[in-house]
């Protein structure tokens, strides 16, 4: 009988007891087939209610335009001797013969919401451009794959706010053979809908490693514009806050780990049971893919993973703005 497998924490004795000779139909009441010209794969499912809607969105408006630093030369220092003359904001610097023309070249910016030329700007960073999208715009996402280079994406977790409810959607590649279908679906059906991703370090893995695979299989990455070269490090027809680094910047030197379930336990007070590490995705996936019918347990808890991933972003990225 199977036991345990690096890290020893993690026993897969009991999930293959249980499940064993169970379909994954069988774990998962909402479900479904998705079907394209590239093949079939997988969804599952769930409509999440416990994510309160009141985002305020608006808050990093406001404070941008507090931000004097925005002005081109003005630094720490000229921001302090600014506002104690009394210029507080971007429209108080409209009347300074200095600085009033940047200053409304800025404030057009904002109230244009073009983030991708805000983005330029040194002293903003990706969660201060939230104000120029609506709720219903943001894609949240997180992939498991094999490996850590150039390997197959057998899982994509994603979800958005659809109304009142906050919905999650996982696809699952059941062979490997299923992936470029999974793929076709993210690309074609997914991604059109979207203009913000939203994700936890996924700047450094999760969306280039979808453009590696769309470029693999595609030979084209639709998350950029046609005339830039392929995805290395920022997107160009979407913008992508990284909660991690919006986490790393808050609470600099206050935990010791800063990952996911670290922010999980320290930031929300949320802890996770019988979650399978992170690092052994890639191993439950290959011992599914030998034998299907004796390790559909660890596919329950790796798919139960996902849907944990993709629940606990909405609910960092709602905290970030309430403190911003």
């Amino acid at each position: 009988m199977d036991s345990h497998f690096s890290p020893d924490s993690f026993d897969i004795t009991l999930l293959v007891e249980n499940y064993n000779c169970q379909a994954l139909e069988e774990l998962f009441y909402d479900y479904r087939y998705i079907s394209n010209d590239m093949g079939q794969f997988i969804e599952f499912t769930r409509k999440i209610n416990d994510i309160p809607l009141d985002f305020n969105l608006l808050k990093t408006r406001k404070k941008l335009i507090s931000n004097l630093k925005m002005v081109f030369n003005i630094g720490e220092i000229i921001e302090k001797k600014l506002k104690m003359k009394g210029i507080n904001s971007l429209f108080d610097m409209r009347y300074n013969l200095k600085y009033s023309r940047i200053a409304n070249e800025i404030l057009r910016t904002i109230k244009d919401k073009n983030y991708s030329q805000l983005m330029h700007n040194r002293y903003i960073c990706d969660l201060d451009v939230s104000f120029c999208f609506d709720l219903q715009e943001f894609l949240f996402i997180d992939i498991e794959t094999i490996g850590i280079y150039n390997s197959p994406v057998f899982m994509i977790g994603f979800g958005y706010f659809n109304e009142d409810k906050f919905e999650i959607h996982v696809l699952f590649a059941r062979t490997l053979e299923e992936e470029i279908a999974l793929c076709a679906h993210m690309k074609n059906e997914v991604l059109p809908h979207f203009k913000c991703f939203i994700s936890y370090n996924g700047k450094s893995f999760d969306i280039p490693f979808i453009a590696n695979r769309f470029l693999y299989f595609f030979d084209e990455n639709p998350m950029i514009s046609s005339e830039e070269i392929p995805y290395k490090k920022s997107n160009t027809k979407y913008h992508h806050i990284d909660l991690y680094h919006s986490c790393r910047r808050l609470f600099r030197n206050d935990y010791d780990s800063y990952s996911l379930t670290s922010i999980e336990q320290n930031f929300l007070g949320f802890f996770r049971n019988n979650d399978v590490p992170s690092e052994l995705m890639g191993e439950c996936y290959r011992k599914y893919l030998k034998d299907p019918n004796r390790y559909g347990g660890l596919m329950k808890v790796s798919i139960e993973h996902n849907f944990y991933d993709i629940h606990s972003l909405p609910l960092i990225f709602k905290k970030l703005l309430d403190i911003y």
